[in-house]
């Protein structure tokens, strides 16, 4: 099944864990995906290319309407990430939210206690992995 995936990841914040978003981006697109939000795995942020948080909060409150599924990068904590899944799990959706093994205990417990159906807490060792398990979800 093709998706269209809006994936959400720190950006203002602690981005420790872009080197695996950018390579989970790339895979899931190579696995037949779009990526509705690649921008999140990029360098340059787009606030620094002169975007106003006004036009990001537009753009990304149409993407995540457009999206299937939000796969969620929470290894470290993002207020924008947590609003992200909280729109997204109120609107019915799934949401993979996907935390590195070894980070698990500093992950919010709010965001690890979610019991919803529409929602699953993902433990990944390598993006590999990570995406393996988002195309588990997804199927």
């Amino acid at each position: 099944m093709m998706a269209k995936i809006y994936l959400a990841a720190p950006m203002r914040g602690d981005r420790s864990a872009l080197n695996n978003v950018k390579q989970i981006c790339r895979m899931l697109e190579e696995h037949g995906h779009v990526v509705l939000t690649k921008h999140v795995a990029e360098d340059v942020l787009d606030i620094d290319r002169g975007m106003t948080p006004r036009e990001i909060f537009e753009r990304d409150i149409k993407l995540l309407e457009e999206a299937d599924f939000l796969v969620a990068e929470v290894s470290y904590p993002s207020l924008g990430v947590g609003f992200e899944i909280a729109y997204f799990l109120l609107k019915g959706k799934e949401v993979i939210a996907l935390a590195l093994e070894d980070r698990v205990n500093d992950v919010s417990a709010m965001i690890r206690g979610i019991t919803w159906p529409n929602f699953h807490f993902v433990l990944y060792t390598a993006p590999e992995d990570a995406v393996l398990k988002i195309s588990n979800h997804i199927k």
